[in-house]
């Protein structure tokens, strides 16, 4: 929101007080100028906008480092592996929830119904960057 967004929002008698405005005015502009540092930061520490260090910084705020997943991985393999953790964290372990963790887990992937109360994913892209939970395996 702008100052004078602020300032409009004051009744009548009290904008046409220039010296209250004035104490307005100066106290405001530092929730205006808070606001759009806060909204830059948001930008800036967002894990799609991340590259480089900041994207490492991000991911090893929840314990995960460019090692744990390959020697040269590319930020957006290794974007993609740390938005794929954060799901398979989230993750309640329904059947419900299971078909939206597996979109996030592995974009671009196939299903298969084996008739058999199994399924058969296969998944896009590098194999190896697949992070897998404790009763998945990955053929």
């Amino acid at each position: 929101m702008a100052l004078q967004d602020y300032i409009s929002l004051f009744p009548g008698a009290s904008r046409e007080k220039s010296r209250f405005i004035a104490l307005a005015q100066a106290v405001l502009q530092q929730v205006v100028d808070l606001q759009t540092v806060v909204g830059r930061m948001q930008a800036a520490y967002s894990i799609n906008n991340a590259v480089g260090a900041q994207l490492d910084e991000l991911a090893g705020a929840v314990g995960i480092q460019r090692s744990d997943v390959g020697p040269s991985v590319s930020d957006a393999d290794f974007r993609q592996f740390i938005l794929a953790k954060l799901a398979l964290w989230r993750w309640d372990g329904t059947n419900g929830t299971a078909q939206a963790t597996l979109s996030i887990t592995l974009p671009g992937k196939t299903e298969t119904d084996n008739q058999n109360g199994t399924v058969t994913v296969s998944p896009a892209g590098r194999k190896d960057l697949i992070p897998v939970s404790a009763g998945i395996r990955v053929v």
